[in-house]
């Protein structure tokens, strides 16, 4: 896949953004997330990780997806949601690697992707039911953290949710997220520790 955006994607904000540069701007901004770190211990290795892992999902959000961009005027933040799709025949496609699970085996080993694999699952149990918008990733380089960008990152995909009837939702292991999407009309609605050692997730939603 090129790093270019496909026409298939659903883009907000500019013209275009690189895989390169949102997971640049991915990896900087979750470095010292706590899923992050319970993934990736090892402090000199885990930005590169982090990048990895997130690059595979924005390529995912850049061919198919809603991703809202910041510009100020080069890309700053990304918001990358998935949306609804109308029930359809799956199609078959050719096998694109890495997979996620791929890629996490490689990183961490066998053994432990498989123990953070299956704490993870527990996260689409526990999702707002029915359909909805699911906000995956919100991220704002460190440069341009406190003014106010991820704020408007956020309504503007909360705006489309609500113009379209839907609930939106998301998970946050970072604690000191949670008064930022309460502040934008969002409340917790469950709250889990995933693992002994893992960090605790809250489950948010609109309405």
């Amino acid at each position: 896949m090129g790093a270019g955006v496909p026409r298939s994607a659903t883009l907000h904000g500019v013209a275009d953004i690189s895989v390169v540069r949102a997971r640049t701007i991915l990896a900087r901004s979750f470095t010292d997330d706590p899923l992050m770190v319970w993934f990736f211990p090892d402090d000199d290795s885990r930005p590169h990780a982090v990048a990895a892992l997130f690059g595979l999902l924005a390529e995912h959000y850049l061919a198919d997806g809603r991703v809202d961009v910041l510009a100020q005027p080069d890309p700053v933040g990304v918001a990358m949601w998935r949306w609804p799709t109308p029930d359809a025949p799956a199609e078959s496609a050719p096998e694109e690697l890495p997979s996620v699970g791929g890629l996490m085996t490689a990183l961490m080993g066998v053994e432990r992707a498989m123990e953070i694999g299956g704490a993870m699952q527990v996260l689409e149990q526990r999702r707002t039911p029915g359909p909805h918008a699911y906000l995956h990733l919100l991220a704002v380089d460190p440069s341009a953290w406190r003014r106010g960008g991820g704020g408007e990152l956020l309504e503007r995909g909360l705006a489309a949710a609500r113009a379209e009837g839907l609930e939106a939702c998301l998970e946050t292991m970072n604690p000191a997220n949670v008064p930022f999407y309460e502040a934008h009309g969002m409340s917790v609605r469950h709250e889990e520790r995933l693992a002994p050692d893992g960090p605790t997730t809250w489950w948010m939603a609109t309405g």
